[in-house]
């Protein structure tokens, strides 16, 4: 008796060793999250695989398009599942080629179960044979289909198109941290790419309004949503008015003053860790792209921080930061117009080599751990 299932494979969760099950068992519970409204039968594991089992109610192509946004997953497919025969594999394989007719055909096996009697490559003779008997053309360097065959225990799994996964590992085997979310398109992006090694994260954003309220009309709530499609959470947004520290800084007139409000939202980001439990702060920075971001100012602006400062774009080309911000459906959303709080602090000809102790000597004149208490009472989560 054959049924369909979606069998999902997995890359680097597989030299986990010892740790394999736990890392699984995030993505069995990111799969089950990401899934809570589709109609199956069960998600199980079996012979470094998942598979989930369909019913005759389940919409698979609403499924399969769900699986896509699931970091973990190398790649999955839709699969026939029978018994590990032969006749019976060679009857399926035969079907399901004939929508092939014309392309070139590869038949590729692989047998987790060293019982079954024929190796793999006897397996791809077999089938391959049954095909070319039958008209279909066989390409083995050069195919233009791969017909796969899952041989395991006490079942065999026949494969007609595998799709690609987003790779990385699942979200929540490697812990919180909160990222710097400004409004435009790199910060989006470096949250994603921290989310696909693993990380659950949330944000934080110093806003230009007088009130807190008036950011959930903005863009911000939806760019920090634009990335829960891919993490099956609710990342939290915390966000204050930049006020606190406007007010301390304005006729200041200094070319570090873009530095300092960098290292004044880093402070702030290091108490509200202290208060939930991340274990770093990202920002989407990008080497030399500002007068800000240059190493000389990034070290400055580092000190400010006791925990460490995770960049995953750094040395990324401004292209490739767009590309992959049009991929992951934030680069629209980071385009739309938004008045961010750099651009009303900095100055004209900001330096670019920005002295530490000429930053703290400014940071006591203004009080600055006055101004990030008082910034604290302000946060608020929406």
């Amino acid at each position: 008796m054959t049924e369909k299932l979606i069998t999902i494979h997995y890359n680097e969760i597989a030299l986990k060793g010892a740790n394999r099950p736990e890392f699984e068992g995030h993505l069995v519970r990111n799969i089950k999250i990401a899934l809570r409204s589709e109609t199956y039968e069960k998600i199980g594991r079996k012979e470094a695989r998942l598979l989930v089992v369909l019913n005759e109610k389940s919409d698979e192509i609403s499924i399969l398009g769900k699986l896509k946004h699931i970091f973990g997953i190398h790649w999955f497919a839709l699969a026939i599942t029978c018994k590990p025969d032969m006749e019976e594999i060679k009857q399926i394989v035969s079907k399901g080629a004939e929508k092939y007719i014309g392309k070139t055909i590869k038949v590729d096996a692989k047998r987790s179960d060293k019982s079954f009697p024929l190796k793999s490559m006897e397996i791809n003779k077999d089938v391959g044979a049954v095909l070319y008997n039958s008209g279909f053309k066989i390409d083995v360097n050069n195919p233009q289909v791969m017909i796969r065959i899952e041989i395991m225990r006490n079942q065999a799994n026949i494969i007609f198109e595998r799709i690609g996964g987003l790779g990385g590992l699942p979200v929540g085997s490697a812990g919180k941290v909160l990222c710097l979310l400004s409004g435009g398109i790199d910060s989006p992006v470096a949250a994603w790419l921290m989310a696909k090694r693993g990380c659950i994260v949330d944000f934080i954003h110093v806003h230009p309004f007088a009130k807190n309220e008036q950011v959930k009309e903005s863009k911000m709530p939806k760019l920090s949503g634009a990335i829960s499609l891919y993490t099956q959470t609710e990342p939290k947004l915390f966000v204050l008015p930049h006020d606190s520290f406007y007010k301390k800084t304005f006729g200041l007139n200094t070319r570090s003053e873009l530095v300092l409000f960098r290292r004044f939202i880093l402070k702030v980001a290091n108490e509200l860790a202290k208060k939930h439990g991340y274990l770093g702060i990202v920002t989407g920075d990008n080497l030399a792209q500002v007068a800000s971001q240059t190493l000389e100012n990034m070290l400055t602006t580092n000190e400010a921080s006791e925990l460490p400062v995770y960049r995953p774009v750094l040395t990324y080309d401004k292209d490739e930061i767009i590309n992959l911000a049009r991929k992951i459906g934030t680069y629209e959303l980071s385009i739309q117009e938004y008045r961010d709080c750099c651009s009303l602090v900095a100055q004209k000809h900001p330096s670019t080599k920005t002295k530490l102790d000429e930053v703290k000597e400014i940071e006591t004149k203004i009080e600055i751990k006055k101004v990030i208490e008082e910034a604290m009472t302000e946060i608020q989560e929406i």
